[in-house]
């Protein structure tokens, strides 16, 4: 498999800097988003997704609602994302951040009329994704660092676990039972590059499944994450096509 790192330069911007990391930061976003979101552009453009790097202390990071409802969410990096309660709609897409690496980067979460703030840290120069669930009563954010494989001749796909206390969350091809994934621990995410083919899915926690998951059909290229969550209390699975915004 070719795996292509988001290297990270050795010098740190200033905070002044930002403005003059427009231009490189808009090429590494294009960059990006042909890596992420599997876009097939003209021979030209794809050294971007080699020799574009984020500026140390800049990270891509995405969120992840596994709450019982929708959630409005105001990061300390950028405007507030509004997610869903409903499949992909719980899922935003990477965005660049910046000066989040190796400090508590806080989210506040408001559902129904309540703000609560919750933060965790992420690893900078990468892909992380932050998963907003319950324990217990409590409210807390989990970073998970992403893997940054790459392949444009197959499909990549992530298999995320957002069920606490599941330690036996899994991923088999219907119906032939072929493991994808198995054993991935809560609030862990597994990465693997597939054949670009049409699938369908049972995803399962131990011996709880959810319903089978249709993939249609994986393009070359293309980078997707198939999430596994409980926020009513029984399993439910569902397809993300992974991308980036500013």
């Amino acid at each position: 498999m070719t795996t292509v790192p988001f290297a990270r330069p050795a010098g740190r911007p200033t905070p002044g800097a930002a403005a003059r990391l427009a231009h490189p930061l808009r090429a590494a976003m294009l960059g990006a988003a042909l890596l992420l979101g599997g876009v097939a552009g003209p021979a030209s453009a794809q050294p971007m997704l080699y020799e574009q790097r984020l500026p140390e202390g800049f990270a891509f990071i995405r969120i992840a609602n596994a709450l019982p409802e929708g959630a409005t969410i105001r990061p300390d990096f950028r405007d507030p994302v509004t997610l869903g309660g409903n499949g992909a709609e719980r899922v935003s897409p990477y965005y660049v951040a910046e000066d989040v690496a190796n400090r508590p980067v806080k989210f506040q979460v408001t559902i129904g009329g309540t703000t609560t703030e919750v933060q965790t840290t992420v690893k900078g120069g990468g892909l992380n994704t932050v998963i907003l669930q319950r324990r217990g009563n409590e409210l807390v954010a989990t970073s998970v660092e992403d893997q940054q494989e790459y392949n444009q001749t197959r499909a990549r796909l992530t298999f995320y676990n957002a069920v606490a206390g599941c330690d036996g969350g899994a991923l088999a091809l219907d119906p032939s039972g072929q493991s994808v994934f198995s054993g991935v621990g809560p609030m862990q995410g597994r990465t693997r590059s597939v054949a670009p083919a049409a699938a369908v899915v049972r995803p399962s926690c131990g011996n709880q499944r959810a319903a089978n998951l249709d993939l249609g059909r994986l393009q070359a290229g293309g980078l997707y994450s198939v999430w596994l969550m409980a926020p009513q209390g029984q399993p439910t699975a569902f397809l993300v096509r992974d991308t980036i915004t500013r």
